[in-house]
């Protein structure tokens, strides 16, 4: 029902959206990918990255919200084939410990994640910038999640959260036994979450 996203708070509206752009990303390239999870985790995107900026801007817009909830329902479907990877690994401690929305949190990890999972995982991330008429791989889609982010003024550092420094390391050592994690294209150990929470300072 398109109706219902108009009735719901901004932020809140803001969060599930990015959430929703995360789950298609992080099952694109998880290692548990197929054919089938990527047709849906591509689809998924297409529908939401198009749509994401005009339910920001104007949440009474019924095709752009229809389109929200479509990608959200293609993009769950990829999860239950494919699983998730790094940027929800990292978020759950941040929610655990900090009471951070998760979809906040999803936010703020995710561009430090898909950078990261570059390495190994550049290709696939230039798949989903084509959709959307963007050059490029890891970095082109990490920096369009912070104009997302920008867009929907969500916060951009853990700093911004009152995230204190010392917890770090706690919550890397927490993120290493996130199930999720497991599935990341690119192995990580506990330096590896830490570097993330570092640069998500």
């Amino acid at each position: 029902d398109p109706t219902l996203l108009s009735s719901a708070p901004a932020h809140v509206g803001a969060s599930a959206g990015i959430d929703a752009l995360s789950h298609a990303i992080e099952s694109y390239v998880t290692t548990r990918r197929t054919p089938l999870s990527q047709l849906f985790a591509r689809e998924a995107w297409r529908l939401l990255a198009s749509s994401f900026a005009t339910t920001i801007k104007d949440p009474n817009d019924p095709n752009a919200a229809a389109a929200m909830l479509l990608g959200a329902h293609y993009a769950g479907t990829a999860i239950e084939n494919s699983m998730l990877g790094a940027a929800h690994a990292t978020a759950n401690p941040l929610t655990a410990h900090y009471h951070i929305p998760h979809g906040h949190a999803v936010a703020l990890m995710l561009p430090h994640v898909i950078r990261l999972n570059g390495q190994v995982a550049d290709n696939l991330y230039g798949d989903l910038c084509a959709e959307i008429q963007l050059q490029g791989g890891a970095q082109a889609l990490a920096n369009q999640i912070d104009e997302f982010k920008s867009l929907a003024d969500l916060p951009h550092r853990l700093s911004d959260c009152r995230v204190s420094k010392k917890d770090l390391a706690t919550m890397a050592e927490e993120a290493t036994t996130q199930w999720t994690g497991t599935f990341n294209p690119l192995p990580l150990k506990k330096e590896d979450f830490l570097h993330l929470y570092e640069s998500a300072f």
